[in-house]
């Protein structure tokens, strides 16, 4: 059911006009007059279309459709396109007819008139349902437009609801054409004045359901009442469309006389239109032949001006684009003349200075390396003997007849781990800088990793200081995540520790929030809060120097390297963020960095390799009936882990180098050997490759002063069991002989 706006043209340019929003310009145009001249021109239009003179009307259109454009008014273009889409309808020219109903759709949307969008996709789908392949497009076009007349609920008659109705019966979905009929049989106000009654419509739609549902006497009520409206206002259109199912309906219903009466008033409708029809046959023809004519002559005419405009400004363009060019011809030869004298002068003093950068970057690099070299070095060399001033320490503090010294062995202790601390620090730096340092991606557990990163505070350093550490960690934090766990834990223990160096007496509390961004990972948010000492605005930056010392900041007690906080940027650096602080003296300080991780899958979780650890219910009292081989070609280290041991009633051979070392375990039986790794002839891999050939069931746990990553994977690779770096802490020493102690009875049982 095409929607025809003759009648509603006057009433919509009331309404539009009546728009707060428009109201200022609606009396503007009048008084210029040029909406009076476009609604005159639609008149005529609506005339001639009336009087099937389609060469005029398409003609006048035309006319119409330059005036609106040339004031922006889409109202009167969506009106110019859509008599155009009906024009070439009624002219049997299809194609035509749907491009001109797209283009008034168009303009509809562009008006932002609800009004018009409506009537635009009723019309656009009323086109498209006469071809079976476009009809699941037209019921989407009746359906956008049934959407907006039940939003602007002005009383207007639902035609696209009908139209939906009639589609869903052609295609036999009748509980949907019945829902739709429904929705059009409500919005029918019989007080209204309709161009063309739908009830007709509706009363021929409710017989065709009520057939489809074999409700006979309905559908008879239906067509009855529809047969007594097309009689009274002479819809002969409707009567050839009706009349001749309706008949023979009667005739199945045992209605023959009346069956009759239909047929033969069909009868006479088809002989009045066929005679009518054969009279309009040559009109349609001619009609058809000028409105192609009219249009091709229009078309010419527009291409011809367009031609003429074209060469116009294609010869203006030349003339400036000549003078332009010219005018840059002559720029050019000068910068040219210029640049060529400068250039010379350029490429002498740049050959002078790459040659210079060339040989610092040399001397840079050199330097970079040497430097590397000799924080390793140093840090390997002075671990050695640290190792036996630490074992020492430890040999003091098990003593009981020293204990009268208890406060002057803390003291040594102290500076020892100060020592360690500041050998560590040195060795991390270097590597920090070496271009060979890599991060690991594991899955992990953030959240463990943060508890075990507060443990480790609540055993050590907060023991007797006046310091509380909190831990606040929001929901929106995954529990595994992909990232190298052992640096993000480094992170954390050099910011929170440093935080606690100068908070002697309050609180340090480590936050962590998430968000879930839309690439699929997580921005982990990190907080370290302190309400200690405070950071100076001016000094806030210098913290992050390598061996940076803010003298009237240090606390007696919190000296350190300077280089805690250089390693936590240089780190974070590496995983691609970078830590702030905002801190006030006095006041405490805010350290804060974010992470971009990925949530790690079960998949990833269960292939991450788990570090298989045996139950020890506690730590030995002793170890006695337990035999150790401790090798090692410094014999103040040896002297060292054989007191330690020895402290714990267990049995310990020596051997200085591999060769010895290799008799004892051929003739005696060990229940662990500790190894050094760095010894001469023999060193610590080759000896225990020449054990693993006669000896496969003794743990062998190497003792070195290098903290290297493949120091690691070679010894694993060499047949030893597990790798212990000196100094060690006792209490880990004997964890790692306590496990693998563990370990080897498991495996016998």
């Amino acid at each position: 059911m095409r929607k025809n706006f003759g009648p509603l043209i006057f009433l919509l340019l009331i309404v539009l006009c009546g728009q707060p929003s428009s109201a200022f310009a609606y009396f503007k145009n009048v008084q210029q007059k040029p909406k009076i001249s476009l609604q005159a021109q639609l008149d005529s239009i609506f005339k001639v279309t009336d009087d099937k003179d389609y060469e005029v009307a398409i003609q006048l259109i035309g006319q119409l459709i330059k005036d609106s454009e040339k004031e922006g008014n889409f109202t009167y273009l969506f009106h110019s396109y859509n008599l155009l889409s009906i024009s070439h309808a009624n002219l049997r020219d299809s194609i035509p007819a749907m491009n001109y109903s797209k283009k008034a759709l168009y303009y509809a949307q562009l008006s932002k008139n609800d009004t018009l969008i409506s009537w635009a996709y009723n019309n656009l789908a009323a086109d498209l349902s006469t071809r079976k392949e476009t009809r699941n497009q037209a019921l989407e076009y009746y359906k956008k437009s049934l959407s907006i007349q039940r939003r602007l609920n002005d009383g207007e008659f639902y035609d696209a609801a009908l139209n939906l109705a009639e589609l869903y019966h052609k295609s036999g979905d009748y509980h949907l054409m019945h829902k739709y009929l429904e929705e059009a049989q409500k919005s029918y106000n019989p007080e209204y004045i309709y161009f063309d009654d739908p009830l007709i419509h509706l009363e021929i739609l409710w017989g065709d359901y009520y057939v489809a549902l074999k409700s006979e006497y309905r559908a008879l009520k239906s067509y009855n009442h529809a047969h007594e409206l097309i009689e009274s206002e002479k819809v002969d259109y409707l009567a050839l469309d009706f009349y001749e199912r309706y008949a023979k309906f009667l005739l199945e219903q045992d209605y023959p006389e009346k069956a009759y009466e239909v047929q033969k008033r069909f009868q006479e409708y088809y002989t009045a239109q066929e005679s009518l029809k054969a009279k309009e046959t040559y009109q349609l023809a001619q009609a058809k032949f000028e409105a192609a004519e009219a249009r091709r002559e229009r078309n010419q005419a527009e291409l011809q001006q367009e031609i003429l405009d074209n060469d116009l400004k294609r010869k203006k363009t030349q003339s400036i684009l000549l003078a332009s060019i010219i005018v840059l011809m002559i720029l050019f030869l000068a910068y040219l003349f210029y640049s060529e004298r400068l250039r010379l002068g350029l490429i002498k003093n740049l050959k002078v200075k790459n040659k210079n950068l060339e040989q610092a970057k040399i001397r840079a690099e050199r330097s970079e390396r040497a430097k590397t070299r000799f924080f390793s070095t140093l840090s390997h060399e002075m671990r050695t003997p640290l190792y036996g001033v630490t074992g020492t320490i430890t040999i003091f503090e098990n003593n009981p007849e020293l204990k009268k010294y208890e406060e002057e062995i803390s003291s040594l202790r102290f500076s020892a781990d100060h020592l360690l601390e500041i050998i560590n620090d040195l060795l991390d730096i270097s590597k920090l800088e070496d271009d060979s340092f890599k991060l690991v991606k594991k899955s992990f557990n953030i959240k463990l990793l943060v508890e075990d990163v507060i443990n480790s505070f609540d055993r050590n350093r907060l023991r007797n200081a006046q310091c509380f550490l909190n831990c606040e960690i929001d929901r929106s934090v995954p529990n595994y995540v992909m990232g190298d766990a052992r640096r993000i834990k480094q992170v954390l223990l050099n910011i929170i520790g440093n935080a606690i160096k100068f908070t002697p007496k309050g609180e340090v509390t480590l936050r962590l929030n998430s968000k879930h961004l839309e690439s699929g990972r997580h921005q982990v948010h990190f907080e370290i809060e302190d309400n200690g000492i405070g950071i100076p605005k001016d000094k806030q930056e210098a913290i992050f120097d390598e061996f940076s010392q803010l003298e009237e900041l240090q606390l007696r007690e919190a000296k350190g390297t300077g280089l805690g906080l250089p390693i936590v940027r240089k780190l974070l650096e590496k995983m691609g963020a970078d830590i702030t602080v905002e801190s006030e003296p006095g006041r405490g300080s805010l350290f804060s960095f974010d992470l971009l991780l990925e949530e790690a899958t079960l998949q990833q979780v269960a292939s991450t390799p788990k570090k298989v650890v045996h139950p020890i219910t506690e730590l030995p009292v002793d170890f006695e009936g337990k035999r150790f081989l401790v090798v090692d070609d410094n014999k103040i280290n040896r002297m060292v882990t054989n007191r330690i041991l020895k402290n714990f009633k267990a049995e310990v051979d020596e051997a200085p180098d591999g060769r010895e070392a290799i008799e004892r375990v051929k003739s005696q039986d060990y229940d662990l050997i500790l190894m050094d790794i760095n010894m001469p002839g023999l060193n610590g891999y080759q000896t225990t490759q020449i054990i693993r050939e006669f000896e496969l069931n003794v743990p062998i746990v190497a003792l070195t002063a290098s903290v290297e990553n493949y120091v690691i994977r070679k010894a694993e690779f060499c047949g030893m069991n597990d790798v212990i770096t000196k100094p060690f802490n006792t209490e880990k020493f004997f964890k790692a002989i306590s496990e693998q102690f563990a370990r080897r009875a498991q495996a016998i049982n």
